[in-house]
C-alpha cells in the first residue's frame, strides 16, 4: 500500500489551510484516497497553524499526521513543535529564515523573501511552496496542481496563483540544475 503523510506549518496569513486543500484536491483528481485536517489558534492572522495531508492508494483509517514523509514549515514554531512528528527520512523543506540546528537532510528555500521581493505578492506563500512540494517529491502531478488552483482560489487571482506556483516549481529546478 501506498501512504503519505504531509504536514503544513506556518502562522495564519500565510494560506497553509489552503496549500492542503488544494493539495488534497489534486490527489483526489488523481484517484488517489485523500484526507485534509486542519489546526490553528483562535488568530486567524499570525497565530501557529498546521495543515495535515495523507494520500494513500487504499483506504485511510486515521485522519491525522502521526509519523510525517514530509514536513513544509515556514515558521519557527512550526518547525520546532512538529519535526518530531516526522520519520527519520522525512523530506523536511523549510523557509530560510528556520533555524532547523545539525538537521542536515533540510532543503532550504527564500520563500518568504521571493514572494515579498520578487513576487510583490505575500499572498501567493502557498502557491510557491505547492510549487515547492510538487517538484521534490512528485506526490501528485503538476497539471493536477494547476486544476486544483484554478477550482480553490478567486478567479480574478488565478492567473497570480499559477504564476507563484510556477515560481515554486523553477526554485527546486533551479538547485538541481
Amino acid at each position: 500500500m501506498y501512504k503519505k503523510e504531509i504536514i503544513f506549518t506556518g502562522v495564519g496569513g500565510q494560506g497553509i489551510v489552503k496549500a492542503g486543500v488544494i493539495l488534497a484536491e489534486a490527489a483526489v483528481l488523481e484517484g488517489k484516497h485523500v484526507v485534509q485536517t486542519q489546526n490553528y489558534g483562535p488568530e486567524s492572522r499570525g497565530g501557529s497553524c498546521r495543515a495535515d495531508v495523507i494520500i494513500a492508494s487504499d483506504d485511510i483509517y486515521y485522519p491525522r499526521v502521526g509519523n510525517a514523509d514530509v514536513i513544509f514549515a515556514l515558521s519557527q514554531a512550526g518547525f520546532n513543535k512538529f519535526i518530531e512528528y516526522s520519520k527519520d527520512n522525512a523530506v523536511i523543506i523549510v523557509d530560510e529564515t528556520v533555524d532547523v540546528g545539525d538537521l542536515k537532510k533540510c532543503s532550504r528555500f527564500k520563500i518568504v523573501k521571493y514572494t515579498e521581493e520578487i513576487l510583490k505578492n505575500p499572498q501567493g506563500i502557498n502557491m510557491i511552496c505547492l510549487g515547492i512540494l510538487a517538484a521534490m517529491t512528485k506526490l501528485v502531478g503538476y497539471n493536477s496542481l494547476r486544476q486544483a488552483i484554478r477550482e480553490n482560489v478567486p478567479k480574478f487571482s488565478i492567473d497570480k496563483n499559477l504564476t507563484a506556483f510556477e515560481a515554486g516549481i523553477t526554485m527546486v529546478e533551479s538547485c538541481l540544475a
